[in-house]
Parts: C-alpha cells; structure tokens; sequence
C-alpha cells in the first residue's frame, strides 16, 4: 500500500473514531433541574451553587456536574442546571454577599453567609450528607430550597 493510501487508511479510521464518540456522547440523555432558592436576607451579591450526582462529587471544589451563579431578587434565586440524567442529584449554594466568590466564616468557623442545601438537610456541625440531601430530579416544578444563616 502507498504511503498516501496509508494515510488515507489512518485518516478515515480516525473520522470514524471521532464520528462514533460523536454519536456517544449525543446518546446521553440529559435532565433539565431547576432550583429556587428562598429566603436571601438581601439581593447583595450573588448564590454561588452547584448540583452534584455522585457522593464521591459531593461539594468538592470543581466537582459539580453543574454549577450556578445567580443574581438575587427579591430574596430570591434561580438556577437551572443541565446534567446528565441520574437517579439522584443533591444542591449546594452560598450567598456570597459581599461578591467575594468566598464562603465567608468568623475567628470560630461559623458561617457568615448564608447556605442551602437541598432537602434543606441540615447537619449540626458541616455539610449534610450527599445521601441527606439527594433528591430525584422532578419532570417540571422547580425544587425548592431555603437559604439559612448562621448555625
């Protein structure tokens, strides 16, 4: 075989290669999971959020399968993600107040700003569980969560 019949060769197995990734990464269905957040105690800042899907994901930095940053209104955000469909998903946000992109805590490690979970799972001290805070994704309705402050 020449060398450009060679190449020929290498360069439609390599089309078809990336042709049938193509495909795969297509066949995967995908879940639209809308999250209104309640209770901001003011519109100052942003809600810094992520939705996970996996308990080993869960609120590692970077490891969101989809993340959010809302503008509040009336003590009230919205984030809509698109992930990859899953039986279970679980929300983490923080209204960074102050635009900083910081969970802010004090001298002790008491939150200063406000978080959410879904669920509105709560832990006495740290973050709930992904298990705690997981939920099915809904056809429809946003799912509702309320912003807490403090411990």
């Amino acid at each position: 075989m020449s060398s450009v019949a060679a190449a020929c060769a290498a360069g439609l197995f390599v089309l078809a290669a990336s042709t049938s990734t193509l495909a795969q990464r297509a066949a995967i269905s995908t879940s639209h999971v809308v999250v209104v957040v309640r209770d901001l105690r003011n519109d100052h800042g942003e809600l810094i959020a992520g939705l996970y899907t996996s308990p080993r994901f869960w609120i590692g930095e970077n490891r969101a399968a989809g993340d959010c940053h809302a503008q509040i209104h009336g003590g009230e955000a919205r984030c809509v993600f698109v992930v990859p469909t899953t039986s279970r998903v679980a929300f983490a946000g923080m209204h960074d107040e102050d635009g900083d992109g910081e969970f802010d805590r004090d001298f002790f490690g008491l939150p200063q700003e406000g978080y959410a979970f879904s669920n509105d799972a709560r832990e006495p001290f740290g973050p709930p569980s992904f298990e705690a805070a997981a939920f099915a994704p809904p056809d429809v309705r946003p799912f509702v969560v309320h912003v807490r402050y403090g411990i």
